[in-house]
C-alpha cells in the first residue's frame, strides 16, 4: 500500500484516518464519515500552518513566523498542533517519514513539554516542500479512507438486507412447525375417543 502513496508517510496518514473513521462509524454510522472529514481538516490546517511557519510563504509584514525559531544554521518548528491531534504521535511519525523520504536532515526533540522539529536553515525550502507534499497526501488519504468507509457501510447494508430477507423464511418455517405440532396433537386427541368406543363395543 505504501507504494500507492510513494512513501510510508501517506500510508501512515491513511491508516490514521481510516482508524478514526471506522471507530466513528462503529459508534454511529455516518459519524465515521464526519470523523474522517473533521480529522483530515484539522490535519490539513496544521500542515499548512507548519509549511507557512517555515517561511516558504512569508507573512505580509516580511517578519518570520514565530512558530519557526532559527539561528545561523538550524531552525526548529513547534509541533504542538500535531501533538494535539488524536493519536498525534502517528502524524509526527508521518512527518518524520516524509522528511526521511526526501533525504532531509532533521530531528525531533522536546523542550519544556513542547515538541519541536529541528532542521537545517538551508533546508527550509525543502522542508516546506515536504509539508506541501504531506498536504497532498492528506487529501488523497482522506478520499481513500472515506471510500473505504462507504464500502464498509455498503457491505453492512447488504448484510442487513440479506438478514431481513432470510428472517421471513425462518418465521414461516417456525409457524409451519408449530402448526404441524398442533395438528398432530389434535389428531391424537381425536383418535383416543374412537379407540375407547371400539374397546367398549368389543366388550
Amino acid at each position: 500500500m505504501a507504494d500507492d502513496f510513494g512513501d510510508d508517510a501517506g500510508q501512515q496518514i491513511f491508516d490514521w484516518a481510516l482508524r478514526l473513521g471506522m471507530e466513528g462509524y462503529r459508534r454511529g454510522g455516518a459519524a465515521g464519515q464526519r470523523a474522517v472529514e473533521d480529522a483530515m481538516g484539522r490535519l490539513e490546517a496544521a500542515l499548512e500552518n507548519a509549511r507557512d511557519a517555515i517561511g516558504a510563504k512569508p507573512e505580509p509584514s516580511g517578519g518570520a513566523p514565530q512558530a519557526a525559531r532559527t539561528d545561523a544554521r538550524f531552525a526548529r518548528l513547534d509541533m504542538s498542533e500535531f501533538a494535539a491531534l488524536e493519536d498525534g504521535q502517528r502524524i509526527i511519525s508521518a512527518v518524520d517519514a516524509k522528511l526521511a523520504a526526501n533525504d532531509i536532515w532533521h530531528g525531533m526533540t522536546e523542550d519544556g513539554g513542547t515538541p519541536w522539529l529541528v532542521f537545517k536553515t538551508a533546508d527550509a525550502p525543502a522542508v516546506a516542500c515536504a509539508f506541501d507534499q504531506l498536504v497532498s497526501d492528506t487529501k488523497e488519504a482522506a478520499s481513500r479512507a472515506a471510500e473505504r468507509i462507504r464500502q464498509e457501510q455498503g457491505r453492512d447494508d447488504r448484510s442487513r438486507a440479506a438478514d431481513r430477507d432470510r428472517e421471513p423464511l425462518k418465521d414461516r418455517a417456525e409457524r409451519a412447525r408449530r402448526a404441524s405440532d398442533v395438528q398432530s396433537h389434535d389428531a391424537e386427541r381425536g383418535r383416543a375417543p374412537e379407540q375407547n368406543r371400539a374397546e367398549t363395543r368389543s366388550k
